[in-house]
């Protein structure tokens, strides 16, 4: 990896491998049980196509974990995410939501996105003209009646690290059961920009019925994404946060 920095945890590399210790006003929001529990579990399967810690413990309230470190690798942050990349990506995400875990969390819309709204004193952007739509999507989020499934729920560039030419991701902080579609949105609103959203989806072959719910969802998320960072910003006074509020809320204006 060519940069190594954390928003949610201390990170230190030394002697090739990343520690991770988390902040305590992040460890509020995550669930570390959860975490250790997927852990535990994905240690025991063989893949190619993700990377996760082969050491983790909570340090009295603190999340603590091992990884090993790749010099030479590198991001979605240091390569244009070309066609290929997409597909690349839709396999890693199509892998991820095959993997049939235990005892793992379903994601909840209305409760992680309360935690941020209760617990940010002033959100960076005014959000009202869309409240009322977003509280919609949330009530209706699983009126298709799909199965959840195990989902990385946090695809972000810094997540996906190419060595030995193949892509592979990391970080499952976030990662519980979730709607099907909640990975696709992730990746859209998170790591592409917005003129190629439909690159993206045209290569989902998604009915019209989902490709409505997956707008939603990137809606919801940008949405969630701006309180979490204005949450943040409070925290940390890191200018960081005001710059990832203000990339969400242009892609919903």
């Amino acid at each position: 990896m060519k940069a190594v920095s954390g928003l949610s945890n201390k990170i230190i590399v030394k002697e090739k491998v990343l520690v991770k210790e988390s902040y305590s006003y992040v460890d509020k929001y995550l669930d570390r049980d959860n975490e250790i529990k997927i852990y535990e579990q994905l240690s025991n399967l063989k893949n190619d196509f993700m990377i996760i810690p082969f050491e983790w413990k909570i340090n009295k309230t603190q999340m603590v974990s091992k990884t090993e470190f790749f010099d030479n690798a590198i991001t979605l942050h240091e390569t244009d995410i070309c066609v290929n990349k997409m597909k690349s990506i839709i396999k890693i995400i199509s892998k991820i939501h095959n993997l049939e875990l235990i005892d793992i969390k379903v994601f909840n819309p209305k409760e992680f996105l309360n935690f941020f709204i209760k617990n940010t004193k002033e959100c960076l952007f005014d959000l009202d003209f869309i409240k009322d739509q977003v509280n919609l999507i949330i009530d209706n989020y699983w009126s298709d009646n799909s199965k959840p499934v195990f989902s990385h729920n946090d695809l972000v560039k810094g997540n996906f690290i190419n060595y030995k030419k193949g892509w592979k991701i990391i970080d499952f902080e976030y990662a519980m059961y979730n709607h099907y579609l909640f990975d696709y949105a992730s990746f859209i609103s998170e790591s592409l920009n917005k003129k190629r959203w439909n690159v993206f989806l045209n290569l989902l072959n998604l009915s019209e019925a989902e490709l409505n719910k997956i707008t939603n969802l990137i809606l919801y998320q940008n949405y969630l994404w701006i309180y979490w960072a204005s949450y943040m910003f409070e925290q940390t006074n890191d200018q960081i946060f005001k710059d990832i509020a203000k990339e969400k809320f242009e892609n919903i204006k």
